[in-house]
């Protein structure tokens, strides 16, 4: 079963494949972007087991998607209002549900969503991290999947996994890929340029390139405030990013990310290099 809605909703998954990468931060601060840049935006946390959107937000959550699926509570009861504007639902942490959905679970969720999508722009999934079934085949169920990924040889290896998981046994050909915690734009970039170099070379897929979050201490700063990084600190490097991002996400016509050698022809020019 898939998300079913009549309105123009853009489900956004955000992946990895595997944790430390930045994931769960990279979700927060795109939907709150998003909600910036003009759009009506839900945030979902269903990375079960080990949600944390709440607390890099500082949200007290009263209900969570395991009181949702277990009929405890109602979408009504579970939906919060968070930074920006956004509507944000509580994922499960700890012990009781699992660390991911079964296919039930998802149906189930997927039901009581449906009739909010019509209301939102922007629907942005944290997912578990990892290449486990149920994962996969909840990032199957968006428009957009996103793929974050970091220098750090093993994350590249493991969303080198992911990518191809999602392609043989969910037949996805098209992926949204993040370079996060990155020297600079150019470093981003190039990281792309590898990742996209390897995954190709093995796979007919496409893959496009959404921006890069630079290795900003601002963002740790923030988790340690339990605030999103656009709403603690809006002027560091790393919200800038954020909404370079949401804006880029927000408007398909925008022009694509240069290549490394335009970006420093255009840094020569303006003196940055």
């Amino acid at each position: 079963m898939s998300f079913q809605r009549s309105g123009r909703a853009q489900i956004i998954a955000v992946a990895s494949g595997k944790g430390g990468v930045g994931k769960t931060n990279v979700s927060v601060n795109l939907a709150v972007a998003l909600a910036r840049a003009g759009g009506r935006v839900m945030l979902i946390d269903c990375d079960m087991g080990l949600a944390n959107a709440a607390i890099l937000m500082g949200i007290d959550a009263t209900f969570t998607i395991g009181d949702l699926l277990a009929g405890r509570c109602t979408m009504d009861d579970l939906i919060r209002p968070g930074p920006g504007g956004i509507s944000f639902v509580p994922g499960h942490s700890g012990t009781g549900s699992g660390s991911t959905l079964t296919h039930s679970e998802r149906t189930r969720l997927i039901e009581a969503l449906g009739p909010w999508l019509d209301d939102f722009d922007h629907v942005v999934i944290d997912t578990g991290s990892g290449i486990e079934a149920s994962a996969l085949a909840l990032i199957a169920e968006a428009d957009m999947p996103m793929i974050v990924v970091t220098p750090e040889p093993t994350s590249f290896i493991d969303a080198y996994a992911l990518v191809k998981a999602l392609a043989v046994a969910q037949g996805l050909q098209r992926f949204q890929v993040v370079a996060n915690m990155v020297r600079h734009d150019i470093a981003g970039r190039e990281l792309f340029d590898r990742f996209r170099g390897v995954v190709t070379r093995f796979l007919d897929l496409n893959l496009d390139y959404a921006g890069a979050i630079p290795d900003d201490p601002y963002v740790r700063e923030a988790v340690l405030r339990k605030r999103c990084c656009l709403e603690a600190f809006p002027g560091s490097g790393a919200s800038k990013a954020f909404g370079r991002i949401a804006r880029r996400l927000a408007r398909p016509d925008i022009q694509p990310v240069p290549a490394p050698a335009e970006l420093r022809l255009m840094g020569e020019a303006n003196g940055t290099y």
